[in-house]
């Protein structure tokens, strides 16, 4: 049966470019309906939340060298600038949904 209501979290990878590199980064995204979602980019427009605050909010979990924090996304962004407005790009991506051709 087709459910209407998203689960809370959902898995996803995404492929982040950059420094001469492709890397995968595997997640688990909290699931924000579409509203919650634009209120969150708004508030990171309006420098009410950081692009970190906002990672935070939609990620549940990652595969990567360094628990999720904060700090840690910091460091990624100081590392690899934009890093973190990919992991958001990867997640309005996996939020959306396609047809699938059959």
């Amino acid at each position: 049966m087709f459910k209407i209501k998203s689960e809370p979290t959902f898995p996803a990878t995404i492929t982040i470019i950059g420094q001469g590199r492709e890397q995968k980064l595997a997640l688990v995204f909290r699931h924000r309906i579409r509203t919650e979602y634009a209120d969150l980019l708004q508030a990171v427009a309006k420098g009410e939340k950081t692009v970190e605050d906002a990672v935070l909010e939609v990620v549940e979990s990652w595969e990567a060298d360094a628990e999720l924090s904060r700090d840690t996304l910091v460091l990624l962004d100081e590392q690899q600038p934009g890093a973190c407005w990919a992991i958001l790009m990867g997640y309005q991506s996996a939020l959306g949904v396609a047809r699938k051709g059959n």
